[in-house]
């Protein structure tokens, strides 16, 4: 999975149970737009376009993307987990958020990685190590 693909589907649960817009700049800028509850993922890496329908929302999460992907989540607390799966395997996402201005996040299983984000209202930056690379984004939600 291409690394801006990657947070936008494993690295950006809060967008994808929330079903807002964002903006990210980084190795492969990527923008999501909100159209109704469906959230419309278009970027620079293949696959450059993705589409994301929205089944439960909450407290339990459930949504369907295509290409094919299905995840469910829940949002524990100061967690949110997320069980996703594509054709190719299953990985358990997550974001770890005690501060509103600090996160933590990543995924296990199919595809490993690890990521902080540093958010101020709107904005957010992150550092993420995927694959083996360390990776810089910023962006802002909307």
């Amino acid at each position: 999975m291409e690394v801006g693909l990657w947070m936008w589907a494993l690295g950006m649960l809060p967008l994808s149970m929330a079903g807002g817009g964002a903006l990210a700049l980084g190795p492969q800028p990527w923008l999501v737009l909100p159209v109704g509850p469906v959230q419309v993922f278009l970027g620079l890496a293949p696959p450059s376009a993705a589409v994301r329908f929205p089944l439960l929302s909450g407290p339990w999460f459930l949504w369907v993307e295509l290409p094919p992907r299905v995840a469910l989540a829940r949002a524990p607390g100061h967690a949110l987990v997320a069980l996703v799966r594509t054709e190719t395997g299953l990985s358990l996402a997550w974001e770890i958020s005690e501060q509103p201005w600090l996160s933590l996040f990543g995924s296990l299983g199919m595809d490993d990685a690890l990521g902080i984000r540093l958010r101020h209202r709107h904005l957010w930056g992150a550092f993420l190590i995927r694959q083996g690379g360390f990776t810089l984004w910023c962006g802002l939600y909307f």
